[in-house]
C-alpha cells in the first residue's frame, strides 16, 4: 500500500466521449461532485456527477443522447485510477438564463451490455464458475479480471432467456463453496478491480483489509492529519438498523414453511426450516447470534414456530422450463415422491440460502473515513467503537457488541469541488460481538407462563 495521508489524492481528468468516439470533451470545470460506488449487491459499477454548465449547453451542442463514454482520471498516492463509465440518464435538471446544473447518472458499459446479452440454452454438468466466465467471455462482453471462488457441484438445467446478470445471480443463491460442503451462498459484484464471484463464507474468512493490526477507531476528539492512525479514524458513524422483529417474523427469518406444487401432478409437499439449519455450517464475523437457539423456546416461539408461508411452484422431472430443477426421482403410477427426493440438492441450497442472504445484513454500521480508493466492497474490516459510558476509573471503553469484524458490503467515493476526497463505507454482520447467548430450554408451558407474567 502507497504511504500517503488520508484523502491525499488529485482529480486529473474528467473527459466526456460523443457516441462514436471521434470527438472528446473536457469537462472537468464543470464538475462540482462526483460520486463512485461498488456494492457486492450490484453486478455493476455506477457513477453520479453533478454538472454545473455555464455558456457550453453540452446537452444541445454535443448533444447529449445516452451512451456517452465518461472517463475520469484520479491520482491517489503513487496509483493512478483510469474508470470508464456510460452515461444513461440525465435527471434533476435546473435551468436558469445562462446556465443550468443536472446530474448525469452513469454506469459500467457491462452494465449496459447486459440489457441485449441474453441467455437461453441447457446447460449440463457444468459448474457455476465456469459458467460465468465462459459468459464473460462471450462476444468480448468484458476484458475485466474476473476472481472466483471454485463451487462443488455442477448445474443442469435450462437458461430461459435471462439477462446474463440475471442468470449469476440465480446461480449465486444455490451454489455450495467447494471446501465448505454445507454452506451456501455466494455474491456476483464488480468493483474497480473487475467482477468477483465470491463465498460468502470465503469473504468472511478472509484477513482484515489491510492487514490483521489495521483497526477503524471513533476517537472523542479530532487527530491532527498527519497522525499514524488517521487512516483508520472514523470521523463519524450511524447505526441504520438495529433490529426489527416484526419485519423478522413476517419474512420468516427464524423459521418458515416452503409448500412445494407441482401443477401438473397436483402434488405438494411442505417443508420447514429454521435459522439453525444453516447457522452451524456457516462462518460469521461475531459471536453472538441475532436469536436464541434451543429449539425456540422463547415467548414467542421464533424457531419453534414457522412465521411465514412460501409456496413455489415446481414442476416434477430433471429439467424444468423455469429453471427450478425441483424432483428427479417420482413413482410414474401415482406422481408421488418421498421427502427425501422431493426437493433435488439445488434447491435444498435455495432453502439454506434464503437464512445466508437474510442475516447477511443483520447488523449494520455506516462510516465515514478519510478518502481510501483502495478500500473494496468485500473486504474485511475492524472496527472499534466507543460505549457512552465511561468505566469507574473514568476512560472510555469499547462497546464489544458493535466493535469488531464487518464486512464492507458498500463503499461510496465521493469528490467535492474537485479538491476534497471522501470516503463512505457500509458495514454489517450477521452477528453481534460480546458473549454468545446461551440456549433456551425451558418447557413450552414455561414459556407461555414467563412470556404472559
Amino acid at each position: 500500500m502507497a504511504n500517503q495521508f488520508p484523502g491525499d489524492f488529485a482529480l486529473k481528468e474528467v473527459k466526456l466521449y460523443n457516441i462514436d468516439q471521434t470527438e472528446d470533451y473536457d469537462i472537468k470545470a464543470l464538475v462540482q461532485e462526483i460520486n463512485l460506488y461498488e456494492s457486492i449487491f450490484s453486478s455493476a459499477l455506477q457513477a453520479t456527477l453533478l454538472i454545473e454548465d455555464i455558456g457550453q449547453n453540452l446537452i444541445s451542442t454535443l448533444p447529449i443522447i445516452g451512451q456517452e463514454r465518461v472517463e475520469i482520471k484520479i491520482r491517489s498516492g503513487s496509483k493512478t485510477y483510469r474508470l470508464n463509465f456510460y452515461l444513461y440518464r440525465i435527471d434533476g435538471r435546473i435551468m436558469s438564463e445562462k446556465s443550468q446544473t443536472y446530474i448525469m447518472n452513469c454506469v459500467s458499459l457491462e452494465g449496459l451490455r447486459n440489457e441485449n446479452y441474453r441467455v437461453c440454452e441447457r446447460v449440463d454438468g457444468v459448474r457455476a464458475e465456469d459458467l460465468i466466465k465462459e459468459k464473460l467471455k462471450t462476444d468480448g462482453f468484458t476484458p475485466k479480471k474476473f476472481e472466483f471462488d471454485e463451487t462443488k457441484e455442477p448445474f443442469d438445467i435450462y437458461v430461459p432467456n435471462w439477462r446474463m446478470f440475471d442468470l449469476f445471480q440465480w446461480l449465486c443463491k444455490r451454489s455450495v463453496p467447494l471446501h465448505k460442503k454445507d454452506s451456501v451462498g455466494f455474491l456476483f459484484y464488480e468493483t474497480f478491480d473487475g467482477f468477483n464471484f465470491r463465498s460468502i463464507d470465503a469473504l468472511f474468512d478472509e484477513p482484515q483489509y489491510p492487514d490483521d493490526s489495521s483497526v477503524y477507531k471513533y476517537y472523542q476528539g479530532n487527530l491532527k492529519s498527519n497522525d499514524k492512525e488517521s487512516k483508520f479514524r472514523i470521523m463519524n458513524y450511524a447505526s441504520p438498523k438495529m433490529f426489527d422483529l416484526y419485519d423478522d417474523l413476517r419474512r420468516g427469518a427464524f423459521s418458515h414453511d416452503s409448500i412445494y406444487l407441482d401443477v401438473n401432478r397436483r402434488v405438494y409437499r411442505t417443508f420447514r426450516t429454521t435459522a439453525d439449519d444453516f447457522w452451524k455450517d456457516s462462518s460469521h464475523l461475531g459471536k453472538m447470534k441475532p436469536y436464541v437457539s434451543g429449539g425456540g423456546d422463547t415467548p414467542t416461539q421464533l424457531l419453534k414456530r414457522s412465521s411465514r408461508t412460501i409456496y413455489r411452484p415446481s414442476v416434477l422431472g430433471k429439467y424444468n422450463a423455469t429453471i427450478t430443477n425441483i424432483v428427479d426421482k417420482v413413482d410414474n403410477a401415482t406422481g408421488q415422491s418421498g421427502a427425501k427426493d422431493w426437493i433435488d440438492p439445488i434447491n435444498k441450497n435455495f432453502e439454506k440460502s434464503f437464512y445466508r442472504y437474510y442475516f447477511l445484513e443483520y447488523s449494520q454500521l455506516d462510516i465515514a473515513v478519510p478518502g481510501d480508493l483502495e478500500v473494496r466492497s468485500g473486504n474485511i474490516i475492524k472496527v472499534s467503537i466507543p460505549t457512552t459510558v465511561k468505566s469507574s476509573d473514568g476512560k472510555v471503553k469499547e462497546d464489544t457488541r458493535f466493535s469488531g469484524k464487518y464486512c464492507v458490503t458498500a463503499v461510496k467515493h465521493t469528490i467535492l469541488n474537485k479538491s476534497e476526497l471522501r470516503t463512505n463505507i457500509t458495514l454489517a454482520r450477521d452477528s453481534y460481538g460480546g458473549k454468545m447467548l446461551p440456549d433456551v430450554t425451558k418447557s413450552e408451558k414455561q414459556v407461555y407462563q414467563d412470556g404472559t407474567n
